[in-house]
């Protein structure tokens, strides 16, 4: 049986810092973007959406390989949080009880953190969920039913991460021993490689 939390991958930007397509970049046998979808699909979640923009067309054919629903967004340019607006007004129109968030430039998230988020959904009431690395609280996260309004009114480049400080909204974290990674400039992404012998 499914579980009641639909997934969102956020690909949208046009990679300015990498100068090509970070999640189309190879990682081993697959690509950035498919190494992020593997992990989004080893949970049985009801719904994975990914939301494009810039590389909508490249990332059709990417997600046509999977069984995931594609979220085009025609005004990318405006940030992530137009872009997470946009993936939430059409993903709550499946009545999740929760939508978990990830971002298609962070391959090395594993199965196991999205799991833990989840358990932690399962046990707290809080309205996000999000994971805590040893530096910063970020995504993965999991936001509940009742915030989905808030998150639908996001624009520009700030993304979610302005809600985690209302003082009307509850968090809770799943605590990970691993450093936040994601590739935003070819440096970083050589450097994961390199940690991940790809």
């Amino acid at each position: 049986m499914a579980l009641p939390i639909s997934i969102l991958i956020l690909a949208a930007g046009n990679s300015s810092r990498m100068g090509e397509p970070k999640m189309l970049l190879p990682w081993g046998k697959l690509s950035v973007l498919e190494a992020v979808l593997e992990t989004a699909m080893s949970i049985n979640a009801s719904e994975v959406y990914l939301v494009a923009g810039a590389e909508s067309t490249s990332l059709k054919e990417t997600a046509s390989k999977y069984d995931i629903k594609l979220i085009e967004n025609p005004h990318w340019e405006r940030g992530m949080g137009h872009s997470l607006a946009r993936g939430v007004a059409l993903a709550q129109n499946s009545d999740p009880e929760g939508i978990m968030v990830l971002l298609a430039d962070m391959p090395t998230v594993q199965t196991a953190t999205l799991n833990g988020l989840i358990d932690t959904f399962k046990q707290t009431k809080a309205d996000i969920i999000c994971t805590k690395y040893p530096q910063l609280q970020a995504v993965p996260a999991i936001f509940r039913k009742n915030i989905f309004a808030r998150l639908t009114r996001l624009d520009g480049e700030v993304g979610a991460k302005q809600l985690f400080q209302l003082p009307d909204i509850t968090v809770a974290s799943y605590a990970i021993e691993s450093a936040y990674e994601d590739i935003d400039t070819p440096e970083t992404y050589q450097q994961l490689k390199k940690k991940y012998n790809l």
